[in-house]
């Protein structure tokens, strides 16, 4: 669906266990043939297309296993085929009392990639990006090894499935393989922290009506610590979400909404919480001239049923998202320090294209930094001169205000590289030859 363009693989593997990886991966580092890890294919990022032709690995078919879940440790060990919809039930029906922190994405995505890509989640605004939760993996590297990292490293053939419990105090290793797109070596397990599910929640609703009035709100919420996320919107992708198929701002409509979902062990805690959440409002608009409103989201869903309560009932299929036969983003993290400039500017390119300004966005880890992504709907093969145009626009603005593009098409690498510290790329590239010599690894990712 994205602006990427498209390649073939050779062939396509699905493996059913370790053992045959490995057996592929000495294959393929013998004979120099490409290696492409795929799950379910619906990343926006086209990082599972072969740029170099080779092996498609889909470990998404058979290797879909939840391994463990430890109830005392709070965590569950997965095969990387296991979907957000398959985790969900699970704990639903074995472990009420554990949740896992979700994304805008679809119940058949898979949770393992989601964390080896740092992807955001609706706890993200309390725990951060979901690479922050992984305790350990199970990975074959170049040689065929099977590597265990974190505190499962215990255990000369195999790990205890309750030592999975954490990363430290040794070495980290975990980020030889997060954010690497697959290019250092093939997970084959992946141990994710889970949450206690609180028994009490409240959804909100927030509208600013000035263009920029989410900055400061933004900037302030995660330090309250009272909000399991928040994740901004701009009221065109609102309006498409309930069903709005071509949004337009009007003039005297609210810029950006905000979904906030607050949940406690009490009442008590709640109401606390619900407190300070107004009171919060009340002095952004009183001392620095917002002008926001909360609404009880319940309240809000009733206009709409199903569709408005997607957004924070996940997973869950947003068919807003995907009318069309093409779909992109610019997903990147940012700082907030020139927060209103990045809004201000991305939205100015979003009118001079002549297209909606669907702009998502959170604050992240309690407010130390934030998601900024616009996303881009289109018809592939009419309209896609155009929307590629606004898309490397809305890159380069990003780039050039400090923002950081996550997963990254080879086009945008490209452009991150020019601006990257010299020694920086040198450690980089000295690691991917280290790990993987022969370049068989996903190779064409990062420019390598």
């Amino acid at each position: 669906m994205t602006e990427n363009r498209p390649h073939m693989p050779d062939f396509i593997v699905i493996p059913e266990n370790v053992e045959q990886i490995i057996e592929l991966v000495n294959f393929c580092n013998k004979y120099l043939v490409p290696i492409v890890p795929y799950i379910s294919g619906n990343n926006v990022g086209g990082l599972t297309i072969p740029l170099q032709g080779g092996i498609i690995v889909d470990f998404g078919k058979k290797m879909n296993k939840i391994l463990h879940v430890d109830e005392t440790m709070m965590y569950a060990l997965l095969e990387p085929g296991v979907t957000f919809g398959q985790l969900k039930k699970y704990l639903d029906e074995n472990h009420p009392n554990l949740r896992y922190s979700y994304p805008n994405a679809p119940p058949y995505a898979s949770v393992v990639g989601n964390a080896l890509l740092s992807g955001m989640t609706n706890l993200s605004t309390k725990i951060g990006p979901m690479s922050d939760s992984i305790n350990g993996l199970e990975v074959i590297t170049i040689d065929g090894d099977v590597v265990r990292i974190g505190s499962c490293f215990y255990g000369i053939n195999e790990a205890d499935p309750a030592s999975w419990w954490g990363k430290g105090p040794i070495p980290d290793l975990v980020g030889l393989f997060v954010n690497w797109q697959g290019m250092t070596g093939l997970i084959t397990k992946c141990a994710v922290q889970l949450w206690p599910n609180h028994p009490f929640k409240k959804p909100y609703l927030a509208v600013f009506f000035g263009l920029t009035d989410i900055a400061p709100f933004f900037r302030e919420i995660g330090k309250l610590d009272i909000v399991d996320d928040v994740v901004g919107f701009t009221i065109e992708v609102a309006k498409m979400e309930v069903g709005i198929d071509e949004p337009k701002r009007y003039p005297e409509e609210p810029a950006y909404s905000a979904v906030i979902p607050m949940s406690a062990p009490s009442e008590k805690m709640l109401e606390a919480k619900d407190e300070l959440l107004h009171n919060l409002i009340n002095k952004l608009n009183k001392e620095q001239g917002t002008n926001i409103h909360l609404i009880d989201y319940n309240e809000f869903s009733k206009l709409y049923n199903l569709k408005a309560r997607t957004i924070y009932e996940l997973p869950a299929v947003i068919l807003s998202l995907v009318p069309y036969s093409g779909l992109s983003w610019v997903g990147t993290y940012c700082s907030f320090e020139n927060f209103e400039e990045l809004i201000e500017k991305t939205d100015a390119l979003f009118q001079k294209h002549n297209v909606p300004s669907y702009v998502m966005m959170k604050t992240m880890r309690s407010g130390h930094y934030g998601i900024f992504r616009p996303i881009f709907r289109f018809k592939k093969f009419e309209d896609q001169e155009n929307m590629v145009e606004l898309i490397e626009e809305i890159t380069d603005t990003c780039i050039d205000l400090g923002c950081i593009p996550y997963k990254t098409p080879e086009w945008m690498t490209a452009k991150i590289r020019e601006k990257i510290n010299p020694g920086w790329i040198k450690l980089f590239e000295k690691v991917k030859k280290c790990m993987d010599p022969n370049g068989i690894f996903n190779p064409g990712r990062w420019n390598t």
